[in-house]
Formats: structure tokens, C-alpha cells, sequence
């Protein structure tokens, strides 16, 4: 169910289901099938055979009724496995026409997040928690995912697999030169001196506004230091609170920002940075973290949820809505030298085995497993 990569720009699970399946489609071992609600100009489809859900509109709830008539028009094709790629199902998605059903939870942030949810996810969250037992596997991301899965949707331990690699993306990134990144930076976006780098959509579990206070904190107490605080993420819910707060404090000409960065200047903008922080609150697993030491940028993160786990000891973690100790590790690396050095050193290690090629090698591992079963 490849709908989850169509129209959107490549971030997050958009982006890693088109990465996937970019992979999945040249697997000699799979016959794959693209099944999406609108036709796509991406040449994806064209590699592959591609099903375009029957296209009609009603008042409400078209893209519910659209899914039905799939399942319906193709009752008799009994595809072996029907994967979905991310964990907002329809109801009555156990009629789809497939012998085994895969659904990629990520984790449960969609239901442990905070924030307030349109009526629509409500409905998602609802129909998995209700029948995870009709799903045969739900994936997660990383162990504390599996976990978060297990919880949130009660769903039976047996039927939730942890691919501790479904996240890849190490290999479209390297250290680049930090002045000619920086550079790069100034001509696109303005981001005219050194910056710490956080890549967030401005939602409440990202925790944006501690770390916007963090850095108050630490340009109050060491007023030696000039970096910009670049924010790589468009607004959402709630974003007029993290604006306001930022365009009240004496720093807001520093604090910079960037609703969008195309994924080609991704590698830039993290190779640019001095310091990338991640101060998240709810993650499944968190590529940025990834991609940050992949670039060779130092990074101080969450000790909570997946992030301890994905950082390993390749960061420094600290508590998330701890202000003092948030500004106080940016200030390390910032300053420390060795630490810094040390730390982007881990951080290429760490981000080598995350790749597109090993994720989709898993994957397709849990495919043959589970059609096995």
C-alpha cells in the first residue's frame, strides 16, 4: 500500500517507504504490487504493477470507501501479503485480499503523542487497538517501539517484530567541508554564521520550545557565543506557542526558522551545523540522529524513549525538559574539543549499518517468515 509515499515530501515514514520500496521492487525473490489511491508521476510505478483504487468522490469518507471497493474488485487475487507501511489502517481491513497482513506501527506514538487528534487518527488509533489480533505482523523500529506497539495497542507480543534497521539512511550522508556547507546554507536559506541544528515539525513532543529556552540559557551565561539555533521543520500543532517564544526573547534574530530543506541539501545542512540537538520526547526511533552522525556532526539527544537506544554512546543524552542540562551540553560540545572529536567518531560508526539495503534485506526476511507461518 504505497499511498503513504505519494504528494508528500520526503520525510519521515514517506520517506523510508519510498526508500524500501525502491529496494523491495528489484528483489528478484518478490513480486511486487504498488497499490495507491491517485495516479503518480513517480517512476516507481513504472517499474512494477501498479493498481489505482477505483476513483470516485463522496461527501465523506472517500478514501474509506475506495479501500472497500480495492478489497472487493480484487476479493479473488489472494495476494500473498498486504503491507502497510504505516499504522493508520482503514476499518475492515482484514478483508483485504491478501493471505497475511504487515503493518508498519513505527511505534505508538500515534497514540501516546500528545497533542490534540483530528477525528481521523482517532479512528486509525481505535481500529488497531481493537483488532491488532487480525494483523499477522506489526513492525516496529526499535525495541523500545516494540514495546511502546505492545502497550498502546495491546497488541499480542507474538505478532510484533522489532527490524532495528527498517531505518536507513546512513549511506546518503557523509561529512562534508563545514565552510563550504555553511556556505550552501547562506545562499538558500540565509543561514549567515555557525548554527546548532534541530530537524522537527513543530509539534509539541519534539519538545522545540525547552530546547529554545536551553539555548536562551546558554547565550545568557556564555555570552561568548554567536551560534545561530536553526530549526529544520514546518509549523503544526501548536507552533504559534514556539514562535512566540521565540520572537520574544532577546535572541530572536539568532533563532532561524526553515520550514523546508529539500532531502538533497539535508547532507548539507547537517555537515554545516556545529551541533545538532534533539531534545524529543516521543520517538520510535529518530533519523535525524542518524543522519546527523553520518554527516559527522556531534549530537546531544533525549534519554528517553527510543533515543538512548539509536544513540548508543555515540551522544550525549541528557533529561529532555531539563533546561540547564540541555544548554549545558551544547556548551560542551560546543567547547570541548576532544569530546567533540570523540563523538563524531562514534557517530560514523554508529550510522554504518543503518542503510537502505540491509532495511529492505530485513524486511523482506520478515516477508518470507511470516508467509512461512
Amino acid at each position: 500500500m504505497s499511498y503513504v509515499m505519494d504528494g508528500r515530501r520526503g520525510k519521515g515514514s514517506s520517506l523510508s517507504a519510498h526508500r524500501l520500496i525502491e529496494r523491495l521492487v528489484k528483489n528478484p525473490d518478490l513480486d511486487v504490487t504498488l497499490v495507491h489511491f491517485d495516479p503518480s508521476d513517480d517512476p516507481l510505478y513504472k517499474e512494477v504493477r501498479e493498481i489505482i483504487m477505483p476513483q470516485f468522490k463522496l461527501p465523506v469518507a472517500t478514501r474509506f470507501f475506495r479501500t472497500l471497493a480495492f478489497f472487493w474488485k480484487y476479493r479473488n487475487e489472494q495476494f500473498d501479503i498486504i503491507h502497510w507501511f504505516q499504522s493508520r489502517v482503514y476499518p475492515f481491513f482484514w478483508f483485504a485480499p491478501a493471505r497475511k497482513i504487515i503493518v508498519t506501527a513505527h511505534a505508538g506514538g500515534d497514540i501516546t503523542s500528545p497533542g490534540k487528534f483530528p477525528l481521523s487518527r482517532r479512528m486509525f488509533n481505535f481500529v488497531l487497538t481493537h483488532f491488532s489480533h487480525k494483523v499477522d505482523a506489526i513492525v516496529g523500529v526499535s525495541n523500545f517501539g516494540r514495546d511502546e506497539i505492545i502497550e498502546a495497542y495491546g497488541a499480542d507480543p507474538k505478532r510484533v517484530y522489532t527490524l532495528i534497521h527498517y531505518n536507513g539512511g546512513a549511506e546518503e550522508f557523509r561529512p562534508l567541508d563545514k565552510n563550504e556547507a555553511r556556505e550552501k546554507m547562506r545562499q538558500k536559506h540565509g543561514i549567515d554564521k555557525p548554527y546548532i541544528l534541530d530537524v522537527s515539525r513543530l509539534q509539541p513532543h519534539k519538545n522545540v520550545d525547552t530546547l529554545i529556552k536551553a539555548y536562551i540559557q546558554l547565550r545568557d551565561e556564555h555570552p561568548e557565543r554567536r551560534e545561530l539555533l536553526v530549526i529544520c521543520g514546518g509549523p503544526y500543532y501548536k507552533h504559534e506557542i514556539t514562535y512566540a517564544l521565540a520572537r520574544n526573547s532577546k535572541y530572536t534574530d539568532d533563532i532561524r526558522f526553515v520550514d523546508f530543506v529539500a532531502q538533497e541539501d539535508m547532507n548539507t545542512l547537517y555537515s554545516g551545523a556545529e551541533v545538532f540537538a534533539f531534545p524529543s520526547l516521543s520517538e520510535g526511533f529518530g533519523m535525524p540522529l542518524i543522519e546527523a552522525f553520518a554527516a559527522g556532526t556531534p549530537v546531544v539527544t533525549s534519554n528517553v524513549a527510543s533515543l538512548p537506544e539509536v544513540a548508543g554512546d555515540a551522544g550525549l543524552t541528557v533529561s529532555p525538559l531539563d533546561v540547564s542540562a540541555l544548554a549545558n551540553a551544547m556548551y560542551r560540545l560546543l567547547t570541548d574539543v576532544e569530546l567533540r572529536k570523540s563523538l563524531i567518531q562514534k557517530g560514523l560508526e554508529r550510522s554504518r549499518p543503518f542503510t537502505w539495503d540491509l532495511a529492505a534485506r530485513e524486511l523482506c526476511d520478515l516477508y518470507k517468515k511470516i508467509v512461512s507461518d
